[in-house]
């Protein structure tokens, strides 16, 4: 039989990443979170976390963690059908990865929704959603907006809709670098905005378009979507967002589309197979607000 004290110290390290917080997150000491740590890996025989900085999971602690998350989600679902179980003033908890872009427009109202009628905490983790599927992989979360429309193992993938993103800037940094129109050779003498150095979106958009690869255009790196809007209506950067971002500033004339070209990036929910009721009515809250803002996927896209 586990101990899940020490599971759950060990959890909050890879969690956290650092002894010092997980101790701070459990109300323990430094030496005390090590110890147990170390304790499970003595009787499960192997290490589960890598002592580096940031310190990360092991195979073997990452199917911990996976374990340790299903155990906790069952106890909620245990503790709303037997509240007299769930601690004073102790609240649930759920692990999400979300995109900045979604996180922004109609992700914006699901921790609202998910704390009021469900009464849990809500943990984003924030990452290009073309990577969101490994943080769910690696046991780091329940739930995961992804671009990857095939199920990972020990995890179920449902549509979510499709988000249109378009370039836009400032009307005078249109009239000094577009002048001519949008062309490669303009696109490599003005600088965009990043959100990372792996922003497979932008990429995407100036290759399809233009056929320029990363690294032939100057940018700036902004890990934030809000911060995209910000610096086009600046004027120091173009911008490729998604539509509804750029709604506002093109409507009060402080964007201009230089470009009539869009793209589409359909969206899946990728969750854990528990049977859960709470799972089952987090999924419910995150596919309602995705039905309620986003047009549906095509027939056949994701086929």
């Amino acid at each position: 039989m586990l101990d899940y004290k020490l599971v759950q110290a060990c959890a909050e390290v890879i969690h956290y990443g650092s002894f010092e917080k997980a101790a701070r997150a459990l109300g323990l000491t430094q030496s005390a979170v090590s110890q147990r740590v170390k304790l499970l890996e003595e009787r499960l025989g192997q290490p589960l976390i890598v002592r580096a900085k940031p310190i990360f999971a092991t195979s073997a602690g990452q199917r911990l963690l996976s374990h340790y998350q299903s155990v906790r989600l069952l106890e909620q679902d245990l503790g709303h059908e037997l509240p007299e179980l769930q601690p004073d003033g102790g609240f649930g908890q759920v692990t999400l990865a979300v995109n900045a872009d979604s996180l922004a427009t109609w992700f914006v109202d699901v921790p609202k929704l998910l704390f009021e009628r469900l009464g849990v905490l809500v943990h984003l983790m924030v990452e290009d959603e073309s990577l969101n599927h490994n943080t769910l992989q690696e046991g780091n979360a329940l739930g995961a907006v992804s671009l990857r429309n095939s199920p990972i193992q020990g995890c179920r993938v449902r549509p979510l809709g499709v988000m249109r993103y378009c370039m836009v800037v400032s009307p005078a940094f249109n009239a000094r670098y577009f002048k001519d129109g949008v062309t490669a050779d303009a696109l490599r003498a003005c600088p965009a905005v990043n959100f990372s150095e792996h922003d497979e979106l932008q990429n995407q958009f100036l290759h399809q378009y233009f056929g320029l690869n990363p690294g032939e255009f100057p940018a700036h790196t902004v890990p934030s979507s809000q911060g995209f809007v910000t610096l086009a209506e600046q004027g120091i950067a173009y911008a490729v967002v998604e539509q509804h971002q750029a709604e506002e500033g093109l409507q009060s004339g402080k964007l201009v589309r230089p470009c009539p070209f869009e793209i589409d990036r359909p969206l899946y929910w990728h969750h854990k197979t528990i049977n859960s009721r709470l799972l089952d009515l987090v999924n419910e809250i995150v596919l309602s607000e995705a039905r309620r803002h986003l047009p549906e996927i095509p027939t056949g896209v994701h086929d």
